[in-house]
């Protein structure tokens, strides 16, 4: 079909994929979409739409399109995290003495403690994002689909 978009959700239902399928694939590649760490989330969007049987297509386009959610939920992940780990790294790691008179290695392990506590808080909300957001796609996605058969 010209001009047909292949990500478009009234194009996924009509092909056959159900409303709670696509809003599930879409509510997994959202939440790993999310994930605090960059140049992961589209392998592990690969890997859990193959062993869960998604639609890759609609996966990885939520992927993808969650990339600015990634960047600007980085901080909060990571202050969250800290909240739950109860520590105060992100204090000592983003002063500018302690990366201009360290070396690599005491660097390192600082970035590495701020990316433990970002995917720790990560973590914790993904499961609850990805079912809120699979419910709510779901509704809508069923509406969708029944305006589609009218």
């Amino acid at each position: 079909m010209p001009g047909m978009r292949v990500a478009d959700p009234q194009t996924l239902l009509r092909t056959g994929l159900s409303p709670e399928d696509l809003a599930l694939a879409i509510a997994v590649g959202f939440v790993l979409g999310c994930l605090p760490l960059w140049g992961i989330s589209s392998m592990l969007c690969l890997g859990v739409a193959a062993t869960l049987r998604l639609n890759l297509i609609a996966t990885q386009t939520a992927n993808w399109l969650a990339l600015p959610l990634q960047i600007l939920l980085l901080f909060p992940f990571l202050r969250f995290g800290e909240w739950m780990l109860r520590s105060h790294a992100s204090t000592h790691a983003f002063a500018l003495h302690s990366f201009t008179y360290s070396s690599y290695a005491h660097i390192f392990s600082e970035v590495g403690i701020l990316l433990v506590h970002a995917l720790a808080g990560w973590t914790l909300l993904a499961l609850p994002a990805a079912l809120i957001l699979r419910i709510l796609l779901t509704a809508l996605f069923r509406r969708l689909q029944s305006s589609l058969m009218h």
